[in-house]
């Protein structure tokens, strides 16, 4: 009977693992599809803010905060810049994510986002003005499967 019970937990902690990994790789998607490029340099965008922001809530928190330490910049940057738009406890997360960050260049990202958070002329990524056509090009989350 130990032995199941320890299996059925075993398992069951095994496919949270894999359904955060799979939560990671779906947002790293939709910045990688809403990346923009400029004088041949991969970069974020106004497109990639509002895409990510779509498809995120206060319970992605812990997917945005291992984003902040993805090999690329610009996942990290993308990731700090939403936690900094969901408020109080998005804020949170990246202040105890600045009290142990792995490398500088982290650190600078979260201390940039947090600073721009607070900045009086700051606008919420959901307030940016997009024309219906602009708003075309954004790719968010994929839809869910309608029911049968």
């Amino acid at each position: 009977m130990a032995a199941l019970l320890a299996s059925a937990l075993l398992t069951t902690g095994l496919l949270a693992i894999a359904d955060d990994r799979s939560r990671d790789d779906e947002l790293k998607r939709v910045i990688d599809r809403n990346t923009g490029f400029a004088h041949m340099t991969r970069g974020m965008n106004m497109y990639t803010l509002v895409a990510l922001r779509s498809c995120v809530t206060e319970a992605d928190l812990p997917v945005l905060t291992r984003l902040l330490t993805d090999r690329d910049h610009v996942t990290q940057l993308s990731a700090a810049s939403v936690l900094a738009d969901l408020g109080g406890e998005g804020k949170r997360a990246l202040r105890q994510a600045l009290a142990a960050p792995p490398d500088s260049r982290t650190r600078s990202v979260i201390e940039d986002a947090l600073r721009e958070a607070d900045s009086p002329t700051y606008r919420p990524i959901q307030d940016y003005p997009l024309t219906a056509e602009e708003r075309k090009r954004i790719r968010g989350c994929k839809l869910p499967a309608p029911p049968k």
